[in-house]
């Protein structure tokens, strides 16, 4: 699924916030007018920065994920008969109590993937040689009915979807060095849209939210892994 024009403003809208360090300073991201965009088999979009050098860098401070829910509220009504006789998905209100866990889940999968890797540490002090990673999900939606649980057995093969985004900044500069992203459901990578066999419950909505977050962040370690290695020789 490709990132949207809608979505893409969101994107550059996050990316201009300046991010608070624990000593109080900021650093204005800048560099978006140089990013290249680039072709990837990992995700439908890459932009990196033509001076993006790998070896510079030995570790990665993680700063707090952005996450982005898309109101629904008024989706219901807004469907039109034609849609509704084509069965296209309706999206469902996420609580506030499902969406502190699904931030807390897919926070906690990005620290702990990204500490596996083998070519830099994982940092809590931004210093030099550093590199600032930042989540970004958005346009969340949930296919999951509020009331799952209550009713009979409900069986999907996603629990959404949303735009995953990672940005590689340099921390001493501000500049962005990368961005890659596309748009997901939200699905364990081996299911293909296979309607699961296990009846939806809150504890299958965490287990396909984890494992979705989970290949994202894998997918961006073993990347960074494999292109700072062949720079570092």
């Amino acid at each position: 699924m490709k990132i949207t024009a809608c979505l893409t403003a969101l994107i550059l809208l996050c990316t201009g916030v300046a991010l608070a360090q624990e000593d109080q300073e900021t650093i204005q991201i800048t560099g978006e007018d140089e990013l290249v965009k680039q072709k990837s088999k990992l995700w439908e979009e890459v932009w990196v920065h033509p001076d993006l050098n790998l070896a510079e860098y030995d570790n990665l401070y993680i700063w707090q994920t952005v996450f982005q829910f898309r109101d629904v509220s008024d989706e219901k009504q807004n469907r039109t008969t034609t849609a509704m006789m084509r069965g296209d998905q309706e999206h469902y209100t996420v609580s506030e109590e499902s969406r502190a866990k699904f931030e807390e889940i897919v926070s906690d999968v990005v620290v702990e993937e990204l500490n596996r890797s083998k070519q830099f540490e994982i940092v809590d002090v931004v210093g030099p040689r550093t590199m600032l990673v930042r989540a970004l999900v958005l346009d969340i939606v949930s296919d999951v009915p509020s009331n799952v649980g209550r009713m009979a057995d409900v069986h999907l093969s996603h629990m959404g979807e949303a735009t995953f985004i990672f940005e590689l900044v340099d921390a001493e500069t501000g500049v962005i060095q990368a961005r890659a992203g596309d748009r997901r459901y939200i699905q364990p990578p081996a299911m293909m849209n296979q309607v699961s066999r296990a009846p939806t419950t809150s504890a299958t909505v965490q287990n396909f939210v984890e494992m979705w977050a989970k290949d994202q962040a894998l997918t961006l370690r073993k990347a960074l892994d494999k292109r700072a290695k062949k720079a570092k020789k």
